[in-house]
């Protein structure tokens, strides 16, 4: 813990805003027939108040599985295996204090320690998300309007009576379906939930809400549709706002749209954004900080500047090496070589995991780099007073070395032994048979 009594990792002093979420050492593990697969390897990130924090990497890095963590939706067979997500909410915190001490700090709560049913009650309400592809995450035989309209009615049910509603809500089961359906005095949304569906659907730009709001998901275009899981993710007026690839599959113009709207919006309510991406050009349109993702870890984090302008970690500046220059188009784009790892546990060795791709891997990249404070130089020894730009890397620490650097073949030696292996093995299988 910090000395001020606020969850280690504060960092107010480096900044006027205040931290709304503060994760911290958050892993995430799929057990797999095949093996265990780190997805997440124990990440750390802040996100303050009115800010957006981008989360960028190649696909396969961990970014969605990190997000989906943070509000504990990681599907069987993964599971969430250790790390803290403090939610700083002043009110939560005197709610559960008595019931569940070690889970408040001052006006924070690690989420991963209340029970349950207080989790799921925070989903909507503090904290929402914009899934990748929105054709798949409406329902297609409900109406649009209906479907915003009982995102609304849920939130407004849970803050009339908070204690009481959370489970009930939650069991709203076939017989009430039916019973709402058939008997119109008995239906679970109500006239005000659904005109604030409405109201949500002009709020993010759907031209004719009304008549909209009465068409299914499939008369919707794709950026329409995006538009109305904006307007379902309103419902709750949520803190916090998790965009997972909120423009995956839509043209450019389309895209520019989104991304407006989405600024409007935080400028009109004061949302807190996760904007998870490959995209680095959508990184640079919308985030104040940001942290570059690979192989489950956060490899770099700082300000945009701090990331784009003097990028210390080989994969950040591979990443930024790809982007073609629009004043200087004439220099080829140099490509990251190989590819993200597997990630499973089996394969994964203890050291940087990017060495294998990088060409500035020397012999102390064999060993697993802690995270540098790049203005300092000096590895982080706590969580509680980080510097504001980071890197996982020792190059942040010291200048490259020619003399110490790996040979090209290094991490192929091992390879190429393999199809002799392997094909001593299938000898020996087919002696047996």
């Amino acid at each position: 813990m910090a000395e001020d009594g606020a969850p280690a990792g504060s960092r107010d002093e480096h900044s006027d805003a205040r931290d709304l979420l503060r994760v911290r050492d958050l892993s995430t593990r799929f057990f797999t027939e095949e093996g265990q697969v780190n997805a997440v390897e124990s990440v750390d990130f802040d996100v303050r108040d009115g800010e957006v924090f981008g989360i960028v990497g190649e696909s396969g890095s961990g970014k969605s599985v990190t997000a989906l963590s943070v509000i504990d939706l990681v599907d069987s067979p993964g599971r969430i295996t250790s790390g803290e997500v403090w939610y700083r909410n002043a009110d939560l915190a005197e709610e559960i204090r008595d019931e569940n001490p070690e889970a408040v700090d001052g006006d924070f709560v690690d989420v991963r320690r209340v029970p349950d049913d207080v989790r799921r009650a925070l989903r909507g309400s503090s904290f929402s998300t914009i899934f990748q592809d929105p054709m798949s995450s409406f329902n297609p035989s409900l109406t649009v309007g209906e479907q915003i309209a009982e995102a609304v009615e849920v939130q407004r049910r849970a803050r009339a009576n908070p204690r009481s509603t959370r489970s009930r809500t939650q069991g709203f089961g076939l017989t009430d379906v039916l019973t709402s359906t058939l008997v119109p005095s008995k239906r679970y949304v109500s006239e005000e939930s659904r005109a604030r569906a409405i109201e949500l659907l002009e709020q993010v730009g759907i031209p004719d809400p009304a008549d909209r709001a009465e068409e299914y998901p499939h008369q919707f275009s794709g950026g329409m549709l995006q538009r109305a899981m904006i307007a379902q993710a309103l419902a709750g007026e949520p803190d916090l706002l998790i965009a997972d690839e909120p423009t995956t599959a839509l043209d450019v113009t389309i895209q520019a749209q989104i991304l407006d709207l989405l600024r409007d919006l935080q400028d009109e309510t004061g949302l807190s954004i996760v904007m998870i991406t490959h995209n680095l050009g959508v990184i640079a349109r919308m985030c104040d900080r940001v942290g570059v993702m690979y192989a489950g870890e956060i490899v770099e984090r700082g300000t945009l500047s701090d990331v784009f302008d003097d990028p210390v970690h080989p994969y950040t500046q591979g990443l930024l090496g790809s982007i073609p220059d629009l004043d200087d188009p004439a220099p080829r784009l140099q490509p990251i070589e190989g590819n993200v790892p597997d990630l499973y546990d089996s394969e994964m060795e203890d050291r940087c995991y990017f060495a294998d791709r990088c060409p500035y891997a020397m012999e102390e990249c064999l060993n697993h780099p802690p995270e540098f404070d790049v203005a300092t130089g000096e590895p982080q020894a706590s969580k509680t007073d980080p510097g504001e730009h980071g890197a996982r890397c020792v190059l942040a620490d010291h200048e490259y070395d020619p003399s110490r650097a790996l040979p090209d073949d290094y991490f192929e030696v091992g390879s190429e032994d393999e199809p002799e292996n392997a094909e001593a093995a299938e000898t020996e299988v087919s002696t047996d048979d």
